[in-house]
């Protein structure tokens, strides 16, 4: 599986969704929407390949993306 590179803010969002951190104190903490947030999740998951958070995370530290 291939996967283009994520941009910065795609691994920020990612990184905190690894943390366990909810959507809204995800959105507060980098100064984006909720919605932004969400769009920021979609990208994610189609540059990975993946249908989900977990999977996300899990594809990331594989990966090493995330450590």
């Amino acid at each position: 599986m291939q996967t283009r590179t994520l941009s910065r803010r795609e691994l920020e969002v990612l990184t905190h969704i690894s943390l366990g951190l909810p959507y809204k104190v995800i959105a507060n903490t980098c100064g984006i929407t909720m919605d932004t947030v969400a769009k920021h999740l979609r990208n994610i998951y189609r540059k990975m390949g993946v249908p989900n958070n977990a999977a996300a995370v899990a594809f990331a530290l594989r990966n090493g993306i995330l450590e």
